[in-house]
């Protein structure tokens, strides 16, 4: 007899039959109810052991999708982490760039206003130089104005004699 019973094996059951035994129709009749409650109860084993099954498979299930939930997650973590330090990296090159090239430009600029100071004291002493020029030829101008001043009066002061008329030079 296996260990699990079942509704057949139970009302097909045959008793040796002795003297002053039970009601074989009772017995029949008590085996039959016994055997419909089997029945009835492997049945419903049955069914539970399919449910267990099947909420066995929604463990996994759940099971496999917290698994791939927390992978993710930490993948998630991983690239955030990741992107953080690539962003702050390409901040950080970004901000070099810029700091180089603001020197460069500053630089640049220094250089540009070195340049423009020298031409302005270029300038500055050709002016000074030109003025000098300048007032030295006015000076002499000057100066020559005056002497031709001075040599105008001096001719104006002098009177032409008239020539004798006669007397030859000789």
């Amino acid at each position: 007899m296996s260990s699990r019973l079942t509704a057949m094996e139970i009302e097909k059951q045959d008793f040796q039959r002795k003297m002053r035994g039970y009601d074989p129709d009772e017995v029949r009749l008590y085996l039959k109810s016994v055997a419909e409650v089997v029945e009835r109860l492997n049945l419903e084993n049955a069914e539970q052991r399919e449910e267990i099954g099947r909420l066995r498979q929604k463990i996994e299930q759940v099971g496999d999708r917290e698994q791939t939930l927390q992978q993710t997650l930490v993948t998630a973590q991983s690239m955030t982490g990741e992107m953080k330090e690539k962003a702050k990296a390409e901040a950080d090159l970004l901000i070099r760039r810029a700091r180089l090239n603001s020197e460069r430009m500053l630089q640049q600029a220094q250089d540009q206003l070195a340049r423009l100071e020298a031409e302005i004291s270029r300038c500055k002493l050709e002016r000074d130089l030109f003025e000098r020029r300048l007032r030295s030829t006015i000076e002499e101008h000057t100066a020559l104005l005056e002497q031709r001043q001075n040599g105008k009066r001096e001719l104006d002061n002098v009177h032409v004699l008239p020539r004798r008329a006669g007397s030859e030079a000789g």
